[in-house]
């Protein structure tokens, strides 16, 4: 009867063994599954602060853009107003008729449409496959 108790002992003691090493496996792969996540996780953050440098890049070309672009309206309704100043002290109504004309097409265009064909063609240029003649 001893025999069989320590047989059975030895095969609980085997089988606890086992459960140990099954125990210790399981919790080395949910560290290197930690691990993996901890490793993705920077690998997003950085992607993610890669990404907004990207924007913040974009958007100091745009604002740049639009500051000169509004520097360069800014000055031609400025020449176009001093023509028309002159237009009417010299008492000339067909310059004064032209240079208003040009002041409301000046108005009407805007340097947002630039930046929609710029965007289209950056677009266009981008598509693969898409082949060019000149």
């Amino acid at each position: 009867m001893t025999s069989m108790k320590l047989a059975a002992a030895s095969n609980g003691s085997a089988a606890g063994i086992g459960d140990v090493l099954q125990g210790i496996r399981t919790i080395a792969e949910c560290v290197r599954d930690i691990a993996k996540e901890r490793t993705e996780q920077t690998r997003l953050r950085e992607s993610a602060r890669m990404e907004v440098e990207q924007i913040h890049a974009m958007r100091d070309v745009l604002l740049h853009h639009l500051d000169r672009s509004f520097d360069e309206r800014k000055e031609n309704f400025r020449q176009l107003f001093e023509r028309l100043d002159g237009a009417i002290q010299g008492n000339n109504v067909q310059l004064a008729s032209a240079v208003l004309e040009s002041v409301v097409k000046l108005a009407d265009s805007s340097p947002f449409k630039a930046l929609q064909d710029v965007a289209a063609t950056r677009a266009a240029l981008g598509q693969k496959g898409q082949e060019w003649q000149f």
